[in-house]
């Protein structure tokens, strides 16, 4: 599982880390030959799961019939209570003011539901799998769409908290309300992507 990498804010805008505690996944794939194949797992205290594209999510290594998928959905949904955080993306921003570089914190506290129709990396929604070739999908966030709509503005005039030291742009439900209500009315959407490769 990872994240978008690219830069976003005409290059002032970085994203590096973070993660996500998840409650559930499923899989659900539709096959040409054999049966459909569906399977649900539950995570009653949460899985916490690291943005990380050179670590694969072990909880997450399922054998998987081989065949020719028409059609592969994965949904997962947040997991937390009220206050929790459910995702944290970490980053960096450059102020165009001062030209310092500050660490951001993006926190999301609330339960969000996923569902993603997965592709290979040429963009098929059809996915053939095969027993002798291993095969990873990577689910990839995206906070560089997320804050699409903040402006540099926003972000130069942004208030400062603490962390461990070092002055950093935290974003929460409680802290840089303005950004935050921008960034959270686009997590609804459906921007997601798992890919086959």
């Amino acid at each position: 599982m990872d994240i978008n990498r690219s830069t976003g804010l005409s290059g002032n805008l970085i994203w590096t880390s973070g993660n996500i505690m998840v409650a559930n996944f499923t899989f659900d794939g539709k096959r040409d030959q054999g049966g459909d194949v569906y399977f649900t797992k539950t995570y009653s205290t949460g899985l916490n799961i690291f943005f990380d594209p050179n670590n694969p999510v072990s909880a997450w290594a399922f054998e998987i019939p081989q065949g020719t998928y028409t059609q592969i959905n994965v949904s997962y949904k947040t997991f937390g209570n009220p206050g929790d955080d459910h995702i944290i993306v970490k980053g960096t921003y450059t102020n165009t003011i001062n030209s310092n570089v500050y660490p951001v914190q993006f926190e999301f506290e609330a339960e969000e539901f996923y569902n993603i129709v997965a592709k290979t990396s040429s963009g098929s929604t059809q996915i053939v799998l095969d027993k002798d070739v291993a095969s990873t999908a990577t689910i990839k966030a995206d906070p560089v769409y997320w804050f699409q709509t903040v402006t540099t503005s926003m972000m130069d005039n942004a208030t400062f908290v603490t962390i461990s030291g070092n002055p950093t742009i935290l974003i929460t439900d409680a802290a840089n309300e303005n950004i935050y209500d921008a960034v959270r009315d686009r997590m609804d959407d459906d921007v997601t992507t798992v890919i086959f490769n």
